[in-house]
Protein backbone atom coordinates (compact mmCIF):
# COMPACT_ATOMS: atom_id res chain seq x y z
CA UNK A 1 0.00 0.00 0.00
CA UNK A 2 2.77 2.23 0.88
CA UNK A 3 4.37 1.81 -2.11
CA UNK A 4 1.41 2.07 -4.52
CA UNK A 5 0.58 5.79 -2.42
CA UNK A 6 4.16 6.83 -3.39
CA UNK A 7 3.17 6.04 -7.08
CA UNK A 8 0.49 7.55 -6.93
CA UNK A 9 1.97 11.02 -5.69
CA UNK A 10 4.96 10.37 -8.16
CA UNK A 11 2.88 9.93 -11.15
CA UNK A 12 -0.88 11.62 -11.05
CA UNK A 13 -2.61 9.79 -13.62
CA UNK A 14 -5.16 12.09 -15.37
CA UNK A 15 -8.82 10.89 -14.34
CA UNK A 16 -11.71 11.06 -16.87
CA UNK A 17 -14.27 8.97 -14.69
CA UNK A 18 -17.58 10.69 -14.76
CA UNK A 19 -16.85 12.26 -11.48
CA UNK A 20 -13.31 13.28 -12.51
CA UNK A 21 -13.00 17.64 -13.06
CA UNK A 22 -11.56 16.90 -15.91
CA UNK A 23 -14.79 15.17 -17.04
CA UNK A 24 -16.91 18.05 -16.25
CA UNK A 25 -15.25 20.61 -18.03
CA UNK A 26 -14.56 17.92 -21.43
CA UNK A 27 -18.52 17.63 -21.22
CA UNK A 28 -19.15 21.03 -20.91
CA UNK A 29 -16.57 22.09 -24.02
CA UNK A 30 -18.25 19.34 -26.06
CA UNK A 31 -21.63 20.84 -25.54
CA UNK A 32 -20.43 24.30 -26.55
CA UNK A 33 -18.54 23.29 -29.29
CA UNK A 34 -21.18 20.85 -30.93
CA UNK A 35 -23.72 24.16 -30.83
CA UNK A 36 -20.90 26.43 -31.92
CA UNK A 37 -20.66 24.26 -34.79
CA UNK A 38 -24.24 24.32 -35.83
CA UNK A 39 -24.29 27.32 -35.34
CA UNK A 40 -21.88 28.96 -37.55
CA UNK A 41 -22.70 25.86 -40.08
CA UNK A 42 -26.57 27.02 -40.05
CA UNK A 43 -26.32 30.87 -40.31
CA UNK A 44 -24.67 31.33 -43.49
CA UNK A 45 -27.05 28.76 -45.09
CA UNK A 46 -29.88 30.33 -43.86
CA UNK A 47 -28.38 33.95 -45.20
CA UNK A 48 -27.96 32.78 -48.13
CA UNK A 49 -30.61 30.33 -49.00
CA UNK A 50 -33.71 32.15 -49.27
CA UNK A 51 -31.83 35.06 -51.53
CA UNK A 52 -31.71 32.47 -54.72
CA UNK A 53 -35.52 30.91 -53.56
CA UNK A 54 -37.21 34.23 -53.21
CA UNK A 55 -35.99 36.19 -56.29
CA UNK A 56 -39.06 36.90 -57.06
CA UNK A 57 -40.02 38.02 -54.36
CA UNK A 58 -37.11 40.37 -54.52
CA UNK A 59 -37.99 41.60 -57.87
CA UNK A 60 -41.72 42.57 -56.42
CA UNK A 61 -41.03 44.14 -54.07
CA UNK A 62 -37.97 45.86 -55.78
CA UNK A 63 -41.05 47.25 -58.03
CA UNK A 64 -42.68 49.03 -55.42
CA UNK A 65 -39.30 50.46 -54.45
CA UNK A 66 -37.85 48.86 -51.72
CA UNK A 67 -34.23 49.71 -52.32
CA UNK A 68 -32.51 46.68 -50.11
CA UNK A 69 -34.59 44.15 -52.39
CA UNK A 70 -33.25 45.84 -55.51
CA UNK A 71 -29.86 45.11 -54.34
CA UNK A 72 -30.48 41.85 -53.34
CA UNK A 73 -32.30 41.03 -56.94
CA UNK A 74 -29.09 42.98 -58.79
CA UNK A 75 -26.60 40.41 -56.34
CA UNK A 76 -28.35 37.17 -57.81
CA UNK A 77 -28.01 38.82 -60.96
CA UNK A 78 -24.58 39.41 -61.13
CA UNK A 79 -23.87 36.28 -59.50
CA UNK A 80 -25.65 34.62 -62.41
CA UNK A 81 -23.88 36.81 -65.51
CA UNK A 82 -26.97 38.68 -65.92
CA UNK A 83 -25.19 42.03 -65.88
CA UNK A 84 -27.56 44.16 -67.71
CA UNK A 85 -30.45 42.89 -65.29
CA UNK A 86 -28.30 43.46 -62.55
CA UNK A 87 -27.08 47.02 -63.50
CA UNK A 88 -31.09 48.00 -63.81
CA UNK A 89 -31.02 46.91 -60.58
CA UNK A 90 -29.00 47.98 -58.81
CA UNK A 91 -29.85 51.37 -60.99
CA UNK A 92 -33.73 51.39 -59.37
CA UNK A 93 -32.10 50.94 -55.91
CA UNK A 94 -29.50 54.27 -56.30
CA UNK A 95 -32.61 56.09 -57.67
CA UNK A 96 -35.09 54.92 -55.26
CA UNK A 97 -32.87 56.16 -52.27
CA UNK A 98 -30.35 58.99 -53.89
CA UNK A 99 -32.40 61.71 -51.95
CA UNK A 100 -31.37 60.64 -48.75
CA UNK A 101 -28.60 62.34 -48.29
CA UNK A 102 -25.45 59.29 -48.46
CA UNK A 103 -25.49 57.08 -51.94
CA UNK A 104 -24.51 53.80 -50.40
CA UNK A 105 -27.12 52.35 -52.45
CA UNK A 106 -25.37 53.65 -55.28
CA UNK A 107 -22.06 51.52 -54.91
CA UNK A 108 -22.94 48.73 -56.80
CA UNK A 109 -24.56 50.89 -59.48
CA UNK A 110 -21.64 52.53 -60.09
CA UNK A 111 -18.92 50.07 -59.45
CA UNK A 112 -21.25 47.32 -62.06
CA UNK A 113 -21.19 50.65 -64.37
CA UNK A 114 -17.38 51.08 -64.51
CA UNK A 115 -16.46 47.30 -65.07
CA UNK A 116 -19.11 47.71 -67.65
CA UNK A 117 -17.45 50.62 -69.01
CA UNK A 118 -20.37 52.66 -68.71
CA UNK A 119 -19.82 54.93 -65.40
CA UNK A 120 -20.16 58.32 -67.43
CA UNK A 121 -23.85 57.57 -68.75
CA UNK A 122 -24.42 55.94 -64.90
CA UNK A 123 -23.00 58.42 -62.80
CA UNK A 124 -24.74 61.74 -65.41
CA UNK A 125 -28.16 61.66 -63.60
CA UNK A 126 -26.11 62.49 -60.22
CA UNK A 127 -23.76 64.76 -62.02
CA UNK A 128 -26.71 67.03 -63.19
CA UNK A 129 -28.19 67.22 -59.66
CA UNK A 130 -24.58 68.25 -58.40
CA UNK A 131 -24.11 70.77 -61.26
CA UNK A 132 -27.37 72.18 -60.48
CA UNK A 133 -25.81 73.27 -57.10
CA UNK A 134 -26.72 70.17 -55.23
CA UNK A 135 -23.34 70.22 -53.09
CA UNK A 136 -24.48 67.31 -50.48
CA UNK A 137 -25.11 64.89 -53.82
CA UNK A 138 -21.57 66.49 -55.02
CA UNK A 139 -19.92 65.38 -52.22
CA UNK A 140 -21.46 61.92 -51.85
CA UNK A 141 -20.83 61.41 -55.22
CA UNK A 142 -16.87 61.64 -54.92
CA UNK A 143 -16.88 59.58 -51.63
CA UNK A 144 -19.06 57.02 -54.44
CA UNK A 145 -15.87 57.37 -56.51
CA UNK A 146 -13.27 56.82 -54.59
CA UNK A 147 -15.15 53.73 -53.13
CA UNK A 148 -14.55 52.35 -57.13
CA UNK A 149 -11.09 53.33 -57.01
CA UNK A 150 -12.73 56.78 -59.73
CA UNK A 151 -9.99 58.97 -58.01
CA UNK A 152 -9.69 61.83 -60.21
CA UNK A 153 -13.05 61.90 -60.84
CA UNK A 154 -13.81 62.77 -57.14
CA UNK A 155 -11.06 65.21 -56.60
CA UNK A 156 -12.85 67.53 -58.90
CA UNK A 157 -16.09 67.70 -56.44
CA UNK A 158 -13.95 67.64 -53.40
CA UNK A 159 -11.34 70.24 -54.33
CA UNK A 160 -14.01 72.66 -54.84
CA UNK A 161 -15.93 71.43 -51.33
CA UNK A 162 -12.60 71.92 -49.58
CA UNK A 163 -12.49 75.53 -50.84
CA UNK A 164 -15.61 76.59 -49.82
CA UNK A 165 -15.06 74.63 -46.48
CA UNK A 166 -18.88 72.45 -46.99
CA UNK A 167 -20.12 71.26 -43.88
CA UNK A 168 -21.32 67.51 -44.75
CA UNK A 169 -24.86 66.79 -42.88
CA UNK A 170 -23.07 64.36 -41.28
CA UNK A 171 -21.64 66.09 -37.57
CA UNK A 172 -19.34 62.71 -37.25
CA UNK A 173 -17.71 63.20 -41.42
CA UNK A 174 -14.61 64.91 -41.26
CA UNK A 175 -15.39 66.40 -44.34
CA UNK A 176 -14.37 67.18 -47.87
CA UNK A 177 -10.63 68.63 -46.66
CA UNK A 178 -10.21 65.53 -44.99
CA UNK A 179 -11.48 62.49 -47.86
CA UNK A 180 -9.83 64.21 -50.44
CA UNK A 181 -5.77 64.18 -48.33
CA UNK A 182 -6.65 60.52 -47.80
CA UNK A 183 -7.70 59.57 -51.41
CA UNK A 184 -4.50 61.30 -52.27
CA UNK A 185 -2.30 60.06 -49.86
CA UNK A 186 -3.91 56.44 -50.92
CA UNK A 187 -2.75 57.02 -54.41
CA UNK A 188 0.59 58.29 -53.07
CA UNK A 189 0.39 62.15 -53.97
CA UNK A 190 1.95 62.96 -50.72
CA UNK A 191 2.83 66.83 -50.98
CA UNK A 192 -0.58 67.85 -52.39
CA UNK A 193 -1.95 65.78 -49.90
CA UNK A 194 0.03 67.68 -46.91
CA UNK A 195 -0.98 70.79 -48.49
CA UNK A 196 -4.71 70.01 -48.29
CA UNK A 197 -4.51 68.62 -44.76
CA UNK A 198 -2.59 72.28 -43.83
CA UNK A 199 -4.82 74.03 -45.59
CA UNK A 200 -7.77 72.27 -43.57
CA UNK A 201 -5.95 72.55 -40.04
CA UNK A 202 -5.20 76.16 -40.59
CA UNK A 203 -8.63 77.21 -41.04
CA UNK A 204 -9.39 75.20 -37.51
CA UNK A 205 -7.44 73.47 -35.59
CA UNK A 206 -10.03 72.35 -33.10
CA UNK A 207 -13.08 71.32 -35.75
CA UNK A 208 -9.84 69.68 -38.71
CA UNK A 209 -7.71 67.69 -35.85
CA UNK A 210 -7.55 64.98 -37.73
CA UNK A 211 -6.26 66.33 -40.94
CA UNK A 212 -3.70 68.28 -38.51
CA UNK A 213 -3.17 64.48 -37.37
CA UNK A 214 -2.83 63.82 -40.89
CA UNK A 215 -0.93 66.44 -41.81
CA UNK A 216 2.31 65.59 -39.52
CA UNK A 217 1.88 61.69 -40.29
CA UNK A 218 2.32 62.84 -44.56
CA UNK A 219 5.27 65.15 -43.34
CA UNK A 220 6.61 62.27 -41.37
CA UNK A 221 6.28 59.98 -44.55
CA UNK A 222 8.05 62.33 -46.86
CA UNK A 223 11.05 63.12 -44.57
CA UNK A 224 11.74 59.29 -44.51
CA UNK A 225 11.16 59.07 -48.62
CA UNK A 226 8.45 57.24 -48.84
CA UNK A 227 7.41 55.69 -52.09
CA UNK A 228 5.49 58.12 -54.37
CA UNK A 229 3.60 55.31 -55.56
CA UNK A 230 0.11 53.78 -54.50
CA UNK A 231 -0.23 53.02 -51.41
CA UNK A 232 -1.83 49.23 -50.49
CA UNK A 233 -5.32 50.13 -50.62
CA UNK A 234 -6.35 47.22 -48.29
CA UNK A 235 -4.39 48.29 -45.04
CA UNK A 236 -6.26 47.47 -42.26
CA UNK A 237 -7.74 50.75 -40.63
CA UNK A 238 -8.22 51.99 -37.05
CA UNK A 239 -11.67 51.14 -36.69
CA UNK A 240 -11.57 47.74 -38.43
CA UNK A 241 -9.56 46.99 -35.30
CA UNK A 242 -13.03 46.48 -33.05
CA UNK A 243 -14.50 44.12 -36.05
CA UNK A 244 -11.26 42.05 -35.62
CA UNK A 245 -12.15 42.06 -31.41
CA UNK A 246 -16.04 40.91 -31.71
CA UNK A 247 -14.26 37.67 -33.63
CA UNK A 248 -11.44 37.56 -30.84
CA UNK A 249 -12.74 37.77 -27.58
CA UNK A 250 -15.18 34.86 -28.18
CA UNK A 251 -12.92 32.91 -29.60
CA UNK A 252 -10.34 33.51 -26.07
CA UNK A 253 -13.13 32.76 -24.01
CA UNK A 254 -13.21 29.29 -24.99
CA UNK A 255 -9.45 29.04 -23.60
CA UNK A 256 -11.13 30.50 -20.63
CA UNK A 257 -13.50 27.83 -20.77
CA UNK A 258 -11.65 25.04 -20.96
CA UNK A 259 -9.48 25.84 -18.11
CA UNK A 260 -12.57 25.57 -15.81
CA UNK A 261 -11.22 27.55 -13.50
CA UNK A 262 -14.02 30.13 -10.64
CA UNK A 263 -12.15 33.06 -12.00
CA UNK A 264 -12.13 32.31 -15.78
CA UNK A 265 -15.92 30.91 -15.21
CA UNK A 266 -16.83 34.69 -13.85
CA UNK A 267 -15.28 36.68 -16.86
CA UNK A 268 -16.80 34.42 -19.13
CA UNK A 269 -20.13 35.10 -17.51
CA UNK A 270 -20.46 38.82 -18.11
CA UNK A 271 -17.10 40.63 -19.05
CA UNK A 272 -16.50 38.87 -22.00
CA UNK A 273 -20.13 39.42 -23.58
CA UNK A 274 -20.71 42.80 -22.66
CA UNK A 275 -16.99 43.77 -24.29
CA UNK A 276 -18.01 41.91 -27.42
CA UNK A 277 -21.28 43.94 -27.62
CA UNK A 278 -19.33 47.13 -26.91
CA UNK A 279 -16.63 46.23 -29.65
CA UNK A 280 -19.36 45.63 -31.79
CA UNK A 281 -21.09 48.67 -30.92
CA UNK A 282 -17.80 51.10 -31.79
CA UNK A 283 -18.14 48.95 -35.22
CA UNK A 284 -21.65 49.36 -36.21
CA UNK A 285 -21.61 52.72 -37.08
CA UNK A 286 -19.08 52.95 -39.12
CA UNK A 287 -20.66 49.54 -40.83
CA UNK A 288 -24.11 50.97 -41.71
CA UNK A 289 -21.89 53.94 -43.46
CA UNK A 290 -19.32 52.11 -45.41
CA UNK A 291 -20.70 48.70 -45.87
CA UNK A 292 -23.28 47.66 -48.65
CA UNK A 293 -24.45 44.98 -48.39
CA UNK A 294 -23.36 43.63 -44.45
CA UNK A 295 -21.11 40.98 -45.30
CA UNK A 296 -19.39 41.83 -42.02
CA UNK A 297 -22.40 40.41 -39.98
CA UNK A 298 -21.76 36.88 -41.30
CA UNK A 299 -18.35 36.62 -38.81
CA UNK A 300 -20.09 39.19 -36.45
CA UNK A 301 -23.48 37.42 -35.43
CA UNK A 302 -21.55 34.04 -34.37
CA UNK A 303 -19.18 35.60 -32.55
CA UNK A 304 -21.37 37.81 -30.96
CA UNK A 305 -23.90 34.30 -30.13
CA UNK A 306 -20.36 32.44 -29.66
CA UNK A 307 -19.92 34.80 -26.35
CA UNK A 308 -23.42 34.43 -24.83
CA UNK A 309 -23.25 30.45 -25.35
CA UNK A 310 -19.69 30.72 -23.47
CA UNK A 311 -21.47 33.32 -20.96
CA UNK A 312 -24.48 30.16 -20.61
CA UNK A 313 -21.86 27.88 -20.31
CA UNK A 314 -19.76 29.30 -17.24
CA UNK A 315 -23.41 30.28 -15.28
CA UNK A 316 -24.54 26.53 -15.27
CA UNK A 317 -20.98 25.37 -14.41
CA UNK A 318 -20.31 27.56 -11.71
CA UNK A 319 -24.03 27.10 -10.49
CA UNK A 320 -23.13 23.27 -10.30
CA UNK A 321 -21.33 22.74 -6.94
CA UNK A 322 -19.86 19.39 -7.71
CA UNK A 323 -18.56 20.81 -11.03
CA UNK A 324 -16.89 23.04 -8.87
CA UNK A 325 -15.53 20.75 -6.54
CA UNK A 326 -13.84 18.07 -8.84
CA UNK A 327 -12.42 21.12 -10.66
CA UNK A 328 -10.56 22.22 -7.70
CA UNK A 329 -9.44 18.74 -6.95
CA UNK A 330 -7.79 18.15 -10.17
CA UNK A 331 -5.95 21.27 -9.93
CA UNK A 332 -4.81 20.69 -6.11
Amino acid sequence: MEKNNCFALRCPIISLSPDSGQFVRLKYCFRVGCGILMLVLSFPLSAFSEEAVDLESYRRECSRGVTIYCIAAGMEEQKSGNLESALNFYKSACENHSSQGHLRACTPFLSLASQMGRLDEASAGLEALCGEGDEVICFYLAKEYFKIAEYHRGFVHLERLCRENFQPPDALDYGPCYHLGMNLKTIGELERAEKIFNFDCRRDPVLAKPSCDQAETVKSMIRQGASPGRQKVGEIKAIELWALAVVVVPLTGLVLLWTGRKMALKILQIPVPLLTLFCWALWEPYAKRELTPRIDLLFIVPAVSLALLLAWAAHRQLQDPKADLNAQNSQS
